[in-house]
């Protein structure tokens, strides 16, 4: 992985990259060079909630689930949600966690994530992201993902909506 293939084009603005994900790896590459080699990205089987068994799903949009472990130790890690959010975070333990807890994800996510972006993040397109004003080409009734490339027609839908209002009314 070559840390600059993910850099946003602005310094401090994410584009089609996330600028605290580059920032926090980029951190932690200057600190240990040797780092780049060990840096492993996970995907927790077990909730961070209720412990419920998750499978690995491609749909990355909570980032609940991925954990950043830099030394490749299963030592200490990261969560993907925090470092996206605010691009500094706390390393925690994960010595209490057992190996069998998690998949090592770290070639295809960098695959992937160099490919569609935080598209990675947002595979329905909701629109949740920060930085994200030039992420679309318009054209006629349809629009084109300028981060992964994917296509989509506009469609109207009428949603009804019934309002119920308890009323107290004198006899």
């Amino acid at each position: 992985m070559n840390i600059e293939n993910i850099r946003p084009k602005v310094k401090n603005e994410s584009d089609k990259y996330s600028w605290n994900l580059y920032k926090f790896l980029s951190r932690i590459i200057k600190k240990n060079k040797h780092i780049k080699d060990q840096l492993r990205i996970y995907w927790n089987h077990h909730s961070r909630w209720d412990g419920e068994h998750l499978p690995f799903s491609k749909d990355l949009s909570n980032g609940l689930q991925v954990v950043i472990d830099p030394y490749g130790g299963r030592s200490c890690g990261y969560f993907m949600n925090t470092v996206l959010l605010k691009g500094n975070c706390e390393l925690f333990s994960l010595s209490s966690w057992r190996k069998e807890d998690f998949l090592d994800i770290t070639d295809w996510f960098f695959d992937t994530y160099e490919q569609i972006g935080r598209c990675i993040f947002d595979l329905e397109h909701n629109g949740w992201m920060q930085g994200a004003d030039e992420r679309y080409t318009y054209v006629n009734n349809t629009r084109k993902c300028n981060w992964c490339g994917e296509w989509h027609h506009r469609k109207i839908k009428k949603i009804t909506t019934i309002k119920r209002k308890e009323l107290w009314i004198k006899e």
